[in-house]
């Protein structure tokens, strides 16, 4: 070839090069940009290039740098040539980060590319990194006399890159190393990986982990050792509940799930309808309405109460209302209602097995069932289906019979029932109508309450509670009774023998606990109780021993057999109170097997578990309900649960006499004091 061929297909060569920079450094970046942020087809088969706003905004970056050189170049001179250098470089660097990710899936985007055309999205990267080169050379032929890049420039360039990468993908991916740390077996590593996320964290990336995934990882090292990611949602549901001491599912799901943008209130698909499980919320499914009517015998020591619940669904489909509901103490549900078609229609009795396989079978065929089973002391599960879509409405009605806590022969309390756990949402303007009725003197601690007398020898109480206050300590009602009746009967229904039921008022001494452990669960939640505990133990009287064991809520003694308790005078087990780390949710299951071996040890000692909820099992109960099954004298657990929420230990424990839920009648030093004189033997129990 000539030399004048040569400079004729020099400039050629140079506009052709020119418009490869600009197809892929500019249209080709922006374009698929546009479009994975549209479709997220990389995210839903590969992993998310693009996780956070600012990866969008670093992508972006790229084709702005490379059209502000090209423009330059074209127009053959620059009076910016550091800026734009530094510009360009930092375009490379991104590109180079963006080719490493995206390397793995380059053969098969070559295979895509010849087959059929597709695959050109993936090569972005490169393409783009080649673009930065050729403007990179061609900026160099137009800067200044006088002027060169070097490679100096160039470093910086890649330097403030790769810092900006770090710095958007360090969060991640220190994330993703705690929360692997944070599911490990070992219970040192689980201590190290929830003190790292804990400090460093990202929490939307934690709650994302919780949900079932199909892209992978959206850091380039997780992607990298992707393969090496155990953490399954179940685990990373786990660490969540330990970190922040609630369930995932409380929580607004992260818009980007498995690669699509999703609605911040999509609940509408509910996975666990039929279920045992109450799961979050479901969208547009509410209460609508609820009365309480309560009946008190006081004489004869007993009341009955009916719970009527209407629901409503604002969403596009069926669904089923579910809630956990804590009785009053002693409290059996003896009639259940359902409407259908406007018509009243009585439920059946019968073993939780066959009642649980009809209604499951009834769910499938969409009839209207509703179901109660019992989930623990003093608890059911309520599970209502359908609920019409398009604003339709259920209405349910569950009558209950209580016996009532007598404080001494002259009082009694009745204490109201009130939803644990639930799957409908419950609007501020919705408020439970309370009316209890009796033939002797109703009080209510509280001015939520009206009293009036109806008739003669009537006497009512009636108002409105909001959700909170029903199930704290407003929601309970006293009642004088006479002192002298110690008997009553009445006739029972459930046979057709003419016999009756027979029940007696009589008081028994209790003899004094000679030990009494007290296993404190230190959970997030249980921070605001610390100073009632600490006030109802100075209550105590000094002959009484008193062992602490805090479960530990920096996971520092998770195994049972490292669980230790702090043995010393009131004095010194408030101060270890008052030292006491409360932080996210607690293994309690642990300090409870503990608990259980050294009450054991001692024929006169009992357990006194004060706690917050305990959504999630983070240990196999079954080990602490062997011990009650093979010793069934064992130590009493006397539960105390501080916040409404489900109990799942509790729960699991269903059935072992020796498990005791403490009636919440009061405020927690309240009830803790009264607990207290109960062990001490100072009063008597009727």
């Amino acid at each position: 070839m000539t030399e004048r061929e040569q400079e004729l297909k020099k400039p050629r060569w140079e506009a052709l090069t020119f418009l490869f920079a600009m197809f892929g450094g500019i249209l080709l970046p922006a374009v698929s940009l546009i479009i994975e942020a549209v479709s997220h087809v990389c995210a839903e088969n590969f992993f998310d290039p693009i996780p956070t706003v600012w990866h969008v905004l670093m992508v972006a970056f790229v084709p702005l740098a490379n059209l502000q050189v090209w423009l330059a170049v074209r127009q053959g001179s620059t009076e910016r040539p550091v800026l734009l250098g530094l510009a360009n470089a930092a375009a490379i660097g991104i590109s180079i980060f963006y080719t490493i990710v995206y390397l793995p899936i380059l053969p098969m985007a070559f295979f895509a590319l010849i087959l059929a055309g597709l695959g050109v999205l993936p090569m972005t990267p490169l393409l783009a990194l080649i673009s930065g080169f050729i403007l990179r050379r061609q900026l160099r032929r137009i800067a200044p006399s006088g002027f060169a890049l070097k490679w100096s420039g160039l470093a910086a360039g890649l330097a403030l890159a790769f810092t900006v990468v770090a710095a958007v993908e360090l969060p991640i991916t220190l994330t993703r190393v705690g929360l692997q740390m944070a599911a490990s077996a070992s219970p040192d590593e689980r201590a190290r990986g929830l003190r790292r996320l804990r400090a460093v964290g990202n929490m939307d990336y934690l709650l994302r982990a919780c949900y079932a995934r199909t892209g992978r990882a959206t850091d380039l090292f997780g992607y990298l050792f992707s393969l090496n990611d155990t953490v399954t949602p179940e685990e990373a549901r786990q660490v969540y509940y330990r970190l922040t001491g609630e369930t995932f599912d409380t929580r607004l799901p992260p818009k980007r799930l498995s690669g699509r943008w999703q609605p911040e209130d999509n609940f509408d698909f509910d996975p666990d309808q039929g279920g045992t499980v109450i799961a979050g919320k479901v969208k547009g499914l509410a209460l609508a309405n609820s009365r309480i009517d309560g009946s008190v015998d006081a004489d004869a020591g007993v009341a009955y109460i009916e719970w009527t619940l209407r629901f409503k669904n604002n969403s596009e489909s069926q669904q089923e209302a579910r809630a956990h509901v804590q009785l009053p103490p002693g409290g059996v549900v003896s009639r259940l209602t359902l409407w259908v078609n406007g018509e009243e229609r009585e439920a059946a009795f019968a073993g939780r097995k066959q009642t649980r396989q009809t209604y499951e079978q009834i769910v499938r065929q969409r009839r209207d069932p509703v179901l109660v089973t019992t989930a623990g002391h003093d608890r059911v599960l309520v599970q209502a289906f359908p609920v019409p879509a398009g604003g339709g409405e259920m209405k349910i009605r569950f009558g209950i019979s209580v016996p009532l806590v007598l404080e001494d022969r002259a009082k009694g309390v009745l204490r109201l029932p009130y939803l644990l756990e639930r799957n409908f949402g419950i609007s501020d303007e919705v408020t439970h109508a309370v009316w209890v009725e009796s033939k002797k003197p109703l009080r209510a601690e509280n001015s939520k309450l009206q009293s009036e007398q109806p008739a003669a020898n009537l006497y009512a109480l009636r108002g409105t509670y909001s959700d909170a206050e029903l199930s704290g300590p407003m929601g309970v009602v006293r009642v004088a009774r006479a002192i002298e009746i110690n008997e009553a009967w009445t006739q029972d229904t459930l046979k057709d023998s003419g016999n009756v039921i027979r029940q007696l008022i009589r008081e028994r001494e209790t003899p004094a606990a000679a030990r009494i452990i007290l296993v404190v669960d230190t959970s997030l939640s249980m921070k605001p109780h610390i100073p009632e505990i600490i006030a109802a133990l100075k209550t105590l009287p000094s002959n009484v021993e008193v062992k602490l064991i805090l479960a530990d809520g920096n996971a520092a003694y998770e195994e049972g057999s490292s669980q230790h308790a702090i043995s010393g005078s009131v004095r010194e087990i408030n101060r270890q109170l008052e030292r006491a780390s409360f932080e996210g949710g607690t293994d309690n299951v642990p300090a409870l097997i503990k608990a259980w071996d050294l009450a054991s040890d001692n024929s006169g000692g009992v357990i006194v578990w004060v706690h917050g909820p305990q959504p999630i099992l983070l240990h196999p109960v079954e080990e602490l309900r062997q011990r009650w099954e093979r010793r069934p004298e064992g130590a009493t657990l006397y539960a105390l649960q501080t916040k409404n929420g489900l109990d799942r230990i509790e729960k699991e424990l269903d059935g072992i006499r020796q498990v005791e839920a403490v009636a919440r009648l009061g405020g927690l030093q309240f009830d803790l004091e009264r607990l207290f004189g109960q062990l001490a033997g100072q009063r008597k129990l009727i």
